[in-house]
């Protein structure tokens, strides 16, 4: 009895020195960091010949031998693919195709609506988020395994895809509707972390807050539940994980990028916003109404942001578009995609 009771005692403490600690490390900016726009951005997601539509997923994967940074896209009307941004400001893109297989298995989704691609460079492995839709939309969403052919994540073609189980499975589903999903997926060494788009209200419609479950890799086992009811973040539509219980977000609805670190129990202990402002592309001192959708790193340096474009706001209203050149002009009506990309500091 004596022994229980100095365990329960030496666990009280040990909770109550890490709640002591959070409380002290969340009011501090512990790292000082700051993001500036870069040079050259923000620009269409596009070349002469080719251009994404709906962009809600980007992940890098390499700096090649040519300086080359290489990223996978994912639309969300059912397409991924390949980026290659050389110089700069050259891009270069093609598209992933799929084998029959997978297109059989995606062709009983009422919509193919991709969200997050994630690319594990603890593991080699590609994951797609897939939001679900219809009257039987919880049958579709899901955190999908790619396999590419040969193995390869550099050869341009998709021959399977695995859905991951992840347990508890009425956690895993709770909180999701139609076109209402995990919008949010990334990894560190031992943890997936899942952000729910939103946490709707009893009405269906959004609210203030949303959800970060996090679940270990080997099990698949969610083991923390995290609430953004009182961080002010109400909606995650990207994430990216630096290092082990470290995030970077997107708030879409706050129009902000969030970074927040985790002790081992999963307690927020820093929290930094940026509010990003989307400026029309060589036109810096336009704005138009964005919709970030996308976040990844490139070696700890930058900072890329894509904006899925809100059909019905992304055309600015006429007193901007007289003031901008043809080309811009046809770029928002045709709504391409725009990338940001931002320097670390």
């Amino acid at each position: 009895m004596i022994n229980s009771f100095l365990m329960m005692r030496s666990t009280t403490l040990s909770l109550f020195f890490s709640f002591i600690l959070s409380i002290f490390l969340f009011g501090q900016d512990s790292t000082a960091l700051k993001i500036h726009p870069a040079n050259n951005y923000p620009r269409w997601l596009k070349n002469d010949v080719y251009h994404t539509n709906q962009t809600s997923g980007m992940s890098f994967l390499r700096e090649k031998d040519d300086g080359a940074l290489e990223f996978l896209l994912a639309d969300d009307i059912g397409k991924i693919h390949r980026l290659c941004i050389q110089d700069d400001t050259l891009f270069n893109f093609s598209e992933i195709k799929f084998s029959d297989e997978v297109k059989h298995y995606l062709s009983d989704f009422p919509k193919l609506d991709f969200e997050e691609i994630f690319y594990d460079r603890f593991t080699k492995q590609v994951y797609l988020t897939i939001e679900g839709n219809g009257e039987n939309h919880l049958s579709y969403h899901g955190i999908y395994r790619l396999k590419f052919k040969d193995d390869n994540i550099f050869q341009d073609s998709v021959v399977a895809l695995e859905k991951l189980v992840f347990k508890p499975e009425e956690m895993f589903y709770d909180n999701l509707l139609p076109n209402i999903g995990y919008e949010g997926f990334t990894a560190d060494e031992n943890y997936f972390y899942l952000g729910l788009e939103n946490e709707q209200t009893s009405e269906g419609k959004f609210s203030g807050q949303t959800l970060i479950r996090i679940a270990d890799k080997n099990l698949l086992t969610i083991v923390k539940e995290i609430s953004t009811e009182n961080i002010d973040i109400s909606s995650i539509c990207g994430l990216y994980s630096d290092e082990n219980f470290s995030l970077w977000g997107i708030d879409r609805n706050h129009r902000k990028v969030f970074k927040l670190h985790l002790d081992e129990y999963f307690n927020i202990v820093d929290l930094i916003y940026f509010d990003i402002k989307t400026v029309v592309p060589k036109y810096n001192h336009f704005e138009y109404v964005g919709s970030l959708e996308s976040i990844t790193i490139v070696s700890e340096k930058f900072l890329f942001l894509v904006d899925d474009p809100w059909h019905t706001f992304f055309i600015p209203p006429n007193e901007i578009l007289n003031q901008l050149d043809v080309n811009t002009i046809n770029n928002f009506k045709n709504f391409i995609p725009v990338i940001h990309k931002f320097v670390l500091e």
